[in-house]
């Protein structure tokens, strides 16, 4: 017997709406992540960059707020989170607005980030580490500026020093709970 085949919009829409606050540090991390993953790996995409790998760094950032309520995430919060709060409020805001509108409102958070998704990995091709830190920041801000596509300088800046906090704490030996190798006796 086969299975229905998954309403990604629906699905999408769904994990919009679940997106809390508490998790938000998990969403970011799932994000940052699989960009990490997918444009510093050895199957990275290479220019000229289309609008399929656009859709794929959509479907990144749709599967991070898909899947942040599962993830339990222990950081210890310090002063470098605090930078980050005005974003955390304001993405999970736009998430919810966006869901609000079901499968169109996932449809125009897509359109709306495809271009720019497109366009940044374009213009930073020779520097994919420039890539995962303009496509996580334009990835939230997308989010956060909901369907009216209205956002603050404030949000932009919180949402550039939430990628420093992790840069910081990634430098600093931190590792995804799901990339730690378990060590056999």
């Amino acid at each position: 017997m086969n299975a229905a085949p998954v309403d990604w919009q629906s699905h999408s829409a769904e994990g919009l709406a679940r997106l809390r606050v508490e998790a938000m540090p998990a969403m970011e991390l799932i994000y940052l992540d699989a960009l990490a993953v997918h444009l510093l790996g050895p199957d990275a995409p290479t220019a000229p960059y289309t609008v399929e790998h656009g859709a794929a760094i959509a479907s990144l950032l749709l599967r991070a707020a898909a899947d942040s309520a599962a993830v339990d995430l222990v950081v210890e919060p310090d002063d470098r989170d605090a930078a980050a709060a005005a974003a955390r409020t304001a993405i999970v805001d736009g998430a919810h607005r966006f869901a609000g509108r079901g499968g169109h409102g996932v449809h125009q958070l897509v359109t709306r980030f495809l271009g720019a998704a497109v366009g940044e990995l374009e213009r930073l091709k020779d520097t994919p580490e420039a890539q995962v830190a303009s496509l996580f920041h334009y990835g939230l801000l997308a989010i956060a500026s909901g369907p009216q596509n209205q956002t603050t300088a404030e949000t932009a800046e919180s949402i550039r020093a939430t990628f420093h906090v992790w840069d910081e704490r990634i430098g600093d030996g931190f590792v995804p709970p799901w990339r730690v190798v378990a060590l056999r006796e």
